[in-house]
């Protein structure tokens, strides 16, 4: 029954990821952390996030901007690396309290995706992006909605963010789960449930790419906005409870 649970997480977790460019681990650490303890939860979803990402990349790889990927990707395995390095030592709770108060503050702002917020972003803001937010991966778990606004802001469309953050993650989450095993982090029971989990993310990703390329921006908009009004009121949630 556990791995059938699990399955059906990654199923469900991955396809609203698609759909919404991002949040599926953090819609999986109360989940995670329930079925197996929060100790699993960041070396979990990274084993499931690197199986699911080659399938994601692949079905939107006419769309990726390679362009951001070349100021996104180095910074994001910098980041990656230290991150996971601190995970084993570092507490977590207040840089979740960080994310979480900035994922809501936005999603306030922006007032549900009824207004918009517009600000420049310039291409190379992504290295410092990417080197910070994959640090935050790599000790909390989640992180994915926050590039978000960035992107949205630089100017992708939704199968271009959707394909362009698979090939930054792929890469991220392969640096974390390599980081994880020297450190000790990641065993063979973990990568096992890791497996399952990625199996059904794979199957979510694949439900998925129909109904995006259905939906117009606005309501692509509307979900990545959504999105992340629940992973931050799911972190909150999990530090006060």
């Amino acid at each position: 029954m556990l791995y059938l649970a699990l399955f059906l997480c990654g199923g469900i977790a991955w396809f609203i990821s698609t759909i919404a460019a991002g949040g599926a681990a953090t819609l999986l650490i109360p989940v995670i952390g329930f079925l197996l303890g929060a100790q699993y939860v960041a070396p979990i979803i990274s084993f499931a996030s690197l199986i699911s990402n080659p399938t994601r990349a692949w079905l939107f790889r006419d769309h990726i901007d390679w362009k951001v990927i070349a100021f996104l990707m180095p910074g994001s395995l910098i980041g990656a690396f230290l991150g996971a390095w601190s995970f084993s030592f570092l507490d977590p709770k207040w840089v979740q309290i960080v994310i979480a108060l900035f994922l809501l503050s936005y999603v306030f702002q922006y007032k549900f995706g009824i207004s918009t917020i517009k600000f420049v972003v310039k291409r190379y803001w992504f290295f410092p992006l990417g080197t910070i937010i994959a640090f935050l991966s790599g000790l909390i778990g989640a992180t994915g909605p926050i590039l978000n606004p960035f992107l949205l802001n630089y100017g992708l469309k939704k199968e271009q963010l959707v394909g362009t953050k698979s090939i930054n993650s792929l890469l991220m989450q392969l640096t974390k789960l390599t980081t994880y095993t020297i450190f000790g982090v990641l065993t063979f029971q973990i990568a096992i449930y890791g497996i399952v989990l990625g199996i059904g993310a794979v199957t979510g990703v694949i439900y998925a790419r129909h109904h995006l390329f259905r939906i117009d921006h606005e309501r692509f908009r509307f979900y990545t906005i959504l999105m992340m009004f629940i992973a931050g009121v799911l972190m909150l949630l999990k530090i006060l409870k």
